[in-house]
């Protein structure tokens, strides 16, 4: 068996044992090795899912260009795919994310652009805005993962259904970095249809504003600059979904 391309080996990640890093030994925790994914990690499933939408509703036409707003892997899941199926990519990324992550994006034949960080996402030199004006370019798609319900739904189809399958069905609860949701609204909502009594939890590092809106239904006025990459946000995405 093989596979006619690199998207073949997209997804169906191992699960392994953590050990040293368990502070219970009574309780199993099991690590998702989503790094394995082609394009090093989670992202490549979203990647693939937006792409083949957008092919199918012919938003996304041969020599198009895929342009989107990213923290880096959502960029390289889209690059993998946009190299294989030859179309032409930008992508808009704030400057606090590594310069290993432009250069990848670079390597895969993207044109990267930097925005500051430290902006409303409604300010004109913020990534969302800067994506929007060149979006609006002829032959241009935006995948939009914030607002593109193809995100959650790989999740629903793809993950979820792994992490049922890799426990037998034992899992009780399953812990989720949050950046546009669409990872824990995906293996949320399909988990819960397997067993309603399995918590989600989902994580948020000091400066977002998911944990206060969890709270008290209001994002903070205002928000803290924080380094992690690729999770927390400073506004609502379509693709998350707290009910989970």
């Amino acid at each position: 068996m093989y596979y006619k391309n690199i998207l073949g080996l997209i997804g169906n990640t191992p699960l392994v044992k953590i050990n040293r890093l368990n502070p219970n030994k009574k309780v199993l925790i099991l690590a998702k090795l989503e790094f394995l994914n082609p394009g090093g990690s989670i992202k490549d499933r979203i990647g693939l899912s937006m792409v083949k939408k957008a092919e199918k509703e012919g938003k996304l036409k041969k020599g198009g260009t895929i342009i989107e707003p990213t923290s880096g892997n959502t960029g390289v899941g889209l690059a993998m795919v946009a190299a294989i199926k030859k179309y032409k990519q930008i992508y808009v990324m704030p400057d606090k994310m590594s310069e290993e992550k432009r250069s990848l994006l670079r390597a895969y034949g993207a044109k990267v652009i930097i925005t500051p960080t430290a902006v409303s996402p409604e300010d004109p030199r913020s990534y969302y805005k800067v994506s929007d004006r060149l979006s609006k370019k002829e032959g241009a798609y935006k995948p939009n993962q914030y607002y593109n319900l193809a995100n959650p739904e790989s999740h629903f189809k793809t993950t979820g259904p792994e992490i049922w399958r890799q426990t037998d069905g034992k899992v009780t609860h399953v812990v989720i970095g949050m950046g546009t949701g669409g990872t824990i609204t995906g293996v949320g909502k399909y988990l819960k249809k397997k067993s309603p009594k399995i918590k989600i939890i989902g994580v948020d590092p000091v400066g977002s504003g998911y944990y206060e809106l969890f709270k008290t239904g209001k994002m903070p006025d205002l928000f803290k600059t924080y380094k992690v990459e690729g999770v927390g946000e400073d506004f609502l995405p379509k693709t998350m979904d707290f009910s989970v």
